[in-house]
């Protein structure tokens, strides 16, 4: 017997649904090392000029650098600033 997942899988790859719209996948736009655009967040969990912490729906998204700051932020998306040095998504 199949699991809901499952099904929900199939449905979504018979209907051809983007997965960010289908599973709310986040989606991360890096321009350069200065730039960073997070659509489909739910939060963030921490803020510094070092480090910001977001968690999206299916895990964690950290980025790491140097004079960071968020100078757009709406439901829909968030902007990362500054000198960008690593990225990484924990499920």
């Amino acid at each position: 017997m199949k699991k809901n997942g499952q099904y929900k899988e199939m449905l979504v790859n018979a209907m051809e649904v983007p997965g960010d719209l289908a599973y709310r996948d986040a989606i991360l736009t890096v321009t350069g090392k200065n730039l960073a655009v997070i659509e489909n967040y739910r939060g963030i969990l921490r803020y510094t000029g070092e480090e910001i912490i977001v968690l999206t729906y299916r895990g964690r998204l950290t980025i790491c650098g140097k004079h960071l700051e968020i100078p757009c932020f709406t439901r829909e998306e968030m902007q990362v600033r500054g000198c960008i040095s690593q990225i990484s998504l924990e499920q």
